[in-house]
């Protein structure tokens, strides 16, 4: 913990920060609490590192189990928890705040007692230090994606036709908490057919027929609180041309991508390089997102890999790479490997296969 906090508050100008975003208190205390309406933040005195969380008291043993904090501040229902922030920060100094989580009322609470020039946002350092990963954190990642991929190995060994994305959703989940994962990072989202031209579509009780595409784009939250993310597409038993011509396009482009994906590289190059396979075929207008995101404690963290993103790619990062192409008429393609970025090499954490003779499932 005390490396994080220090590069933290070296981070950021003002004295104190305050974090309420429970997966940053998460990521900086190793303590992943749900407070619902209750306050919870983290207070860092970026001058003495000294830290205080302010947190509901029905978790404290939770809290005291999983933290080495400097002070502990609980409180129940009938306290003014706020209080506790005027008295750990004088009114003169300067405070640093998440200004994409902390909700307006608290910041009124804020202003009674700080000038608002007195207070700065926060989110670009946390942003930066929680894209940055380390050999612990990538070997985390690398247990969620192995539960991950046992799962859908264990997809090819049942029948999918005629059962209903549901139902496929359903096997997957099982599947995966068998393997020690704790539950989804979001879905499963399970597309077959016409829908699987829908980027993040809703996975129904629409039956999986012969000769649909079957797109599963899925991820689990391991034991440890680590995340996966990725998507292969299916063709149920037989695969017409098209399919065939869209599916090799669709994986060119996720090489592409691949191979850009080196240390220093900008990252609106990386989407270049992949967008340029798909536009090259013709099918540039069926590819509407960006190439990928960063993830690790969630599953969309910094750095986003679109073509606007003049940064250059770092050691450390985690990312995903996720081209497609979706026609509403045929139906859609992704495929999403997860990689990260070493000093001198990039290390793909899945090996799941890609290739359109493995992508025929009964």
């Amino acid at each position: 913990m005390t490396g994080k906090i220090e590069a933290l508050a070296q981070s950021v100008k003002a004295d104190y920060s305050i974090i309420s975003d429970p997966m940053n208190i998460f990521y900086f205390t190793g303590v992943h609490l749900n407070p619902h309406e209750r306050l919870l933040l983290l207070l860092v005195d970026n001058k003495t590192l000294d830290t205080a969380m302010i947190f509901p008291a029905l978790d404290g043993e939770t809290v005291k189990a999983n933290t080495e904090l400097t002070t502990y501040l609980p409180h129940d229902d009938k306290d003014d928890a706020f209080q506790y922030v005027f008295d750990t920060i004088a009114a003169d100094k300067t405070v640093a705040v998440e200004g994409e989580h902390l909700i307006y009322s608290r910041y009124l609470r804020l202003i009674e007692k700080y000038a608002p020039e007195n207070i700065e946002t926060l989110d670009g350092e946390v942003n930066y230090l929680r894209g940055k990963k380390n050999e612990h954190d990538k070997a985390e990642i690398k247990r969620a994606v192995e539960m991950t991929e046992k799962a859908l190995e264990d997809l090819k060994t049942i029948t999918v036709e005629g059962k209903t994305e549901m139902e496929i959703s359903d096997f997957l989940v099982k599947q995966f908490k068998s393997y020690g994962a704790v539950g989804p990072s979001f879905g499963p989202s399970v597309l077959a057919g016409k829908k699987s031209a829908m980027p993040h579509g809703d996975t129904g009780t629409d039956v999986i027929q012969r000769g649909d595409f079957l797109l599963i784009d899925f991820g689990v939250v391991s034991d440890t609180g680590y995340v996966s993310d990725m998507t292969r597409t299916f063709i149920v038993g037989e695969a017409t041309e098209k399919q065939e011509e869209i599916y090799k396009t669709v994986l060119r482009s996720n090489l592409a991508g691949i191979k850009a994906s080196q240390k220093g590289t900008v990252m609106g190059d990386i989407d270049r390089a992949s967008r340029k396979v798909i536009d090259d075929a013709g099918y540039g207008e069926y590819f509407m997102h960006r190439i990928g995101h960063g993830l690790g404690l969630d599953v969309h963290e910094s750095p986003s890999i679109h073509g606007g993103n003049t940064d250059n790619l770092e050691a450390g990062h985690v990312i995903t790479i996720e081209p497609g192409i979706y026609i509403p008429e045929i139906g859609g393609v992704r495929i999403e490997d997860m990689l990260y970025i070493d000093e001198d090499t990039t290390y793909n954490f899945n090996s799941f296969p890609k290739d359109f003779e493995s992508m025929i499932i009964k």
